[in-house]
């Protein structure tokens, strides 16, 4: 039991309460000392500075009170009866509850061993009496000061524990998802010139789908060029796409053909979007629904094809030609243009399948029928079956001149077959007559004029004496 003395100095020296005396106003000082005295005069000096403390006069009560409430500091006497300070030190920090409070041991004892023993046992700090009360003051906040760093320090590693493990468990899952997935992910950082120009993309983030395809794997892309690595050269048709995700945020959705030597070509669905200075990208392969795509619309134009054919000559049917004549009609009445029509007849055709029987008949037509397709070249010309034995020629952008030059042409190839027709009553072999109309629209409901001009022009040459070509224009 030794009674604390403060110096002289101290006594007469006022305690300056400062601007932080509210926030110490929360901390809590246990002062456990067998002297009232000492007590009252502890209390006394750290209540001038903003503290709140409570007392203990043993070291068995310092305990009890350290079970009800924890405080933030304990200023410990050594010398008490029954239970030194030495002993509720050891105590204090061999329970994990309380062995992080700071203690400053109070004693006169001036001797080396007593202070070796006091940091030994677990104690921060050691305070000879009488003491300075600035000292003792300073000595109290500098340990108030390291406890409360400490546990500003265990909070942040925590706290930074917390984010790694976070940032661990979502880098874990994007590793799954990145993994599990059929699509190809990939993630590009942009590579720029001096003059801020994107010139190239950097691989940051990819997935074994998208190495796979690459013929690579995910750590040999990772920071290689996407220009430069020669296994996505593939992707350069892409690169403007991407330099424009990158440079106008827009969202880039695309279907692309991927060529390799290594695999069968490959369809892909591209959604690329903006991320940061560089983008992410998912492929998904789309082949197998791309060929039942491209399966179905081969099927699509072959029935339109079927729907458009006259099924035994091969050639276009009457359907077609009356949507095809009415269009270019169209075309050339709103740009003022030249349209060509030829109609014709096998000459005595009734004649040809009584002699020769229907098969036959059937035969004769489909060879005038190839004969006009050889003749008409262009690829805007039209040779349809009008029906029966009788056929009609779409010329689009045509003059007379040009019209009438390939009705002769028809009809010489006909000519040429020399398909033996005896009961004919103006040649042996199977003849054609054909009837030219050419036309400048000047009325769109008039294109059925047109046809019916063609006819006349048919009619005549049959009136004339057949295998011949006659004009007859629309408007005269």
């Amino acid at each position: 039991m030794q009674s604390i003395q403060a110096s002289d100095r101290a006594v007469s020296s006022p305690v300056r309460m400062n601007d932080s005396i509210q926030a110490r106003s929360n901390v809590n000082i246990l002062i456990v000392d067998d002297f009232p005295d000492n007590i009252e005069l502890l209390a006394f000096l750290l209540s001038q500075q903003g503290y709140t403390t409570t007392h203990a006069h043993s070291g068995s009560e310092a305990l009890r009170s350290i079970e009800q409430r924890l405080p933030d500091l304990v200023l410990l006497d050594i010398r008490m009866p029954y239970m030194d300070g030495y002993e509720v030190c050891q105590r204090l920090k061999a329970n994990p509850k309380t062995q992080e409070i700071p203690i400053i041991f109070l004693s006169a004892s001036d001797e080396t061993f007593e202070k070796v023993k006091a940091f030994d046992l677990g104690g921060a700090d050691y305070i000879t009496k009488p003491f300075q009360v600035e000292e003792a003051i300073a000595r109290v906040e500098n340990q108030l000061t390291i406890r409360r760093q400490k546990i500003q320090l265990e909070r942040e590693i925590d706290e930074r524990q917390h984010i790694e493990a976070m940032l661990f468990e979502s880098r874990s899952l994007l590793a799954s998802v990145l993994d599990s997935s059929v699509d190809g992910i990939a993630a590009f950082r942009s590579i720029r010139d001096e003059e801020d120009n994107i010139i190239d993309f950097q691989w940051i983030v990819t997935n074994p789908v998208m190495a796979k395809w690459v013929r690579s794997h995910t750590e040999a892309l990772i920071h290689e060029s996407l220009r430069n690595f020669a296994g996505s050269q593939p992707f350069e048709p892409l690169f403007e796409d991407f330099k424009r995700v990158v440079t106008h945020g827009q969202v880039l959705k695309k279907e692309f053909l991927y060529q390799s030597h290594s695999y069968s070509p490959i369809w892909f669905q591209i959604v690329g979007v903006q991320l940061r200075d560089g983008l992410a990208v998912t492929f998904r392969d789309i082949t197998e629904h791309k060929e039942m795509e491209l399966a179905l619309q081969d099927a699509n134009q072959s029935l339109i094809q079927l729907a458009s054919l006259d099924s035994l000559t091969q050639v276009a049917n009457r359907r077609r030609f009356d949507e095809y004549f009415e269009r270019e009609w169209q075309f050339a009445f709103r740009h003022q243009k030249p349209l060509g029509l030829i109609l014709c007849d096998i000459d005595y055709f009734k004649l040809y399948n009584d002699c020769y029987g229907h098969q036959a008949g059937d035969r004769c037509l489909e060879q005038v029928a190839a004969a006009m397709k050889a003749t008409v070249k262009r690829s805007v010309d039209l040779v349809a079956r009008y029906g029966g034995e009788e056929f009609a020629i779409i010329l689009p952008d045509t003059e007379v001149s040009g019209a009438v030059k390939v009705a002769e042409e028809i009809r010489s190839a006909v000519r040429r077959l020399k398909l033996p027709h005896k009961d004919s009553l103006i040649s042996s072999r199977i003849t054609l007559s054909l009837g030219v109309n050419t036309v400048i629209p000047q009325a769109l409901d008039e294109a059925y004029e047109a046809i019916a001009a063609a006819d006349t022009a048919l009619y005549q040459a049959k009136a004339d004496g057949r295998d011949r070509v006659v004009y007859c224009p629309l408007y005269s």
